[in-house]
């Protein structure tokens, strides 16, 4: 008999001992440095294990900035993915230089969860709870993309009608609950998300874009009550959305055709939401932006009706450097918080000019995940002074210069997540070419690798060779089609079998290689089946059979099946398995005083037959 004993496992975890502990035996990191103010941080921890990628980004850097990117740039988009897209290709598509995913999404749309806030324009408001926890934490950006805030938010929507009745505005470009009144701009697709029997009442020459705290209006151009379809969304119009019963019977009530609508979407920390409906009513600068007269009423609500992009996400991380994970205030299950699972976040220096994007991998044996506190530290530790939780799980993914540098779920097949946080810089170019032909990864071997294997690549540039870990490579780290992973010092580690491409970036051109893996033969060993009558005995007509199956060296074989077929009598069982240590014993009772034998089988082992002593 032949049998495997776990080659590919024990081959599996030395690859990952042999990359993970490095030569001093400590985590291993790698830096390198994307653009001016850009560096990118790998650290693989061999206790573990993990996969830890940090961006850090010098906000004060010349030409770099912090931006949003929306799937598909729209919330509902046109194909499957419902206005969900990687992040590796929202990345390209926008030329930025880095990216992760951000704020959790309602499947199937691509419908932020938070706060959403895209070149200034609105598109998903703050989490405000409506019973479920909350509110939650966000990100805003200011001054160009070059200063990042944290808080916690609140959410007001003001809807009034020409009569001067007032209604609550439950949000803005997603699905209409129960009894609300949602507004829908072209941002979200072609047609409302309303349910049919719903009121939907079109406005037309609205001051787009939506912006926080920015009075809206614009003129009726329909009603329709009881709609038997989503209303399509005009171009440059904006859609108020009613809900069949208290939304849809409010609009039907107090709004007509021809009228003049306002409303206002209020943004701001929870107690300064009635301030920023008043910020509304300032005058804008030329930029769409309220005065600094606002300042006088609410410096929170006049900052955040300044806002250009925003994510939210949640819970809090850091507050002023100490860690403050709360996620029954945010309105997180508690499994989100304190199990292990692959983690993005971000977070800011205590002086804000440094902003930190970190994503953790998990649920693979290269990165097993961490929970909330955890993460958390990992970002005191690279000093981070306020942070917050992004999406995590499927969704984790960062990408730089278009390639995916993290593992997502270790199949390195990206999730399509709602939005993004894009990092530019106009000192370096994103885009890629083709590599010439003297550029070629370097693979030293002559066939297939072995699951398990870890295989060093360089890069040949001509005659020149460029060590797979020169801060000029820049290595995607999902092999296609889920065979392994490469890390920043480009080590390959073979994970399935399969053929599949491992790629880098060097100079701006794009270098491919195809890698074969296959599994390694399985080990084998020779057992041998023996069995034997106990000395003593147990009675004249009563035996007892003890079987065993060793190799030439003495090491047990568990858990292996037996069968004992018995002459003159009955095996009791007759079917049994060895123990931990090899062994069976069988109780045999004979029919009469002497004669008989018993015939022992194991699987393809040679058998043994045993007489009556």
């Amino acid at each position: 008999m032949t049998a495997g004993m776990g080659a590919e496992k024990r081959a599996f975890w030395a690859a990952l001992l042999l990359i993970l502990v490095g030569a001093a035996g400590r985590a291993d990191t790698t830096v390198k440095r994307l653009a001016p103010g850009v560096t990118l941080t790998q650290e693989i921890d061999k206790q573990t294990p993990l996969i830890v990628n940090v961006l850090t980004v010098d906000l004060d850097a010349p030409g770099v900035r912090v931006g949003v990117g929306v799937g598909q740039d729209r919330v509902n988009g046109p194909d499957g993915g419902g206005g969900r897209e990687e992040v590796s290709r929202q990345a390209r598509r926008h030329g930025a230089l880095a990216a992760v995913n951000a704020d959790f999404f309602a499947l199937p749309v691509g419908d932020p969860l938070g706060l959403g806030i895209r070149d200034g324009e609105l598109f998903s408001e703050p989490w405000w709870g409506n019973g479920r926890g909350g509110p939650r934490a966000a990100l805003g950006v200011v001054d160009g993309g070059t200063r990042v805030v944290f808080d916690t938010l609140g959410f007001l929507g003001d809807l009034q009608a020409p009569d001067g009745q007032r209604a609550r505005l439950a949000g803005i470009d997603r699905k209409v609950g129960a009894g609300e009144i949602v507004a829908f701009t072209p941002l979200y697709g072609p047609a409302t998300g309303n349910r049919p029997g719903g009121t939907e009442v079109v406005l037309t020459g609205v001051n787009l874009p939506v912006r926080a705290n920015k009075l809206m209006a614009g003129r009726v151009g329909s009603v329709t009550a009881n709609a038997s379809a989503p209303q399509a969304i005009p171009p440059g119009g904006v859609v108020l959305s009613g809900a069949p019963g208290a939304g849809a019977d409010w609009l039907a009530q107090h709004v007509q055709e021809g009228d003049r609508v306002s409303f206002v979407l209020a943004v701001a920390p929870p107690a300064e939401t009635a301030n920023a409906v008043r910020i509304a009513q300032l005058p804008r600068t030329g930029r769409d932006l309220p005065s600094r007269a606002g300042a006088g009423l609410s410096r929170p609500a006049w900052l955040w009706g300044r806002v250009q992009e925003a994510v939210g996400g949640g819970p809090r991380l850091l507050t002023h450097g100490q860690v403050t994970v709360d996620g029954a205030a945010e309105g997180f299950d508690p499994s989100i918080i304190g199990q292990t699972h692959p983690r993005t976040a971000v977070g800011t220096s205590k002086d804000g000019r440094r902003l930190l994007l970190v994503t953790v991998d998990g649920r693979q044996a290269l990165s097993k995940g961490v929970a909330l506190t955890d993460l958390a530290l990992i970002l005191k530790r690279y000093g981070a002074w306020d942070a917050i939780n992004l999406d995590g799980g499927g969704s984790t993914a960062m990408a730089v210069a278009g390639l995916v540098v993290s593992s997502p779920s270790g199949s390195g097949t990206e999730r399509r997540v709602a939005d993004t946080l894009l990092v530019y810089s106009d000192r370096v170019a994103t885009a890629w070419q083709p590599a010439p032909p003297r550029m070629r990864l370097a693979i030293p071997t002559n066939g297939p690798v072995l699951v398990g294997s870890v295989t060093p690549i360089h890069l040949l540039d001509g005659a020149r060779e460029v060590s797979g870990d020169s801060p000029r490579l820049l290595w995607q780290g999902p092999a296609t089609n889920g065979i392994g992973f490469v890390n920043q010092k480009g080590y390959f580690i073979a994970a399935a079998p399969g053929t599949g491409a491992v790629m880098a970036l060097y100079k701006g051109y794009l270098v491919a290689a195809q890698i074969t893996v296959t599994s390694p033969a399985p080990v084998v060993s020779t057992y041998t089946l023996s069995a034997e009558f106990a000395v003593d005995g147990s009675g004249a007509r009563r035996s007892q059979l003890v079987v065993r199956i060793l190799d030439k060296s003495g090491q047990p074989l568990a858990d292996a099946p037996i069968h004992v077929a018995v002459t003159g009598g009955a095996a009791a069982p007759a079917d049994i398995r060895t123990n931990a240590d090899g062994y069976a014993v069988v109780d045999i009772r004979w029919n009469a005083d002497a004669g008989g034998s018993a015939l022992v089988t194991s699987g393809t082992l040679t058998p043994v037959t045993v007489q009556r002593p």
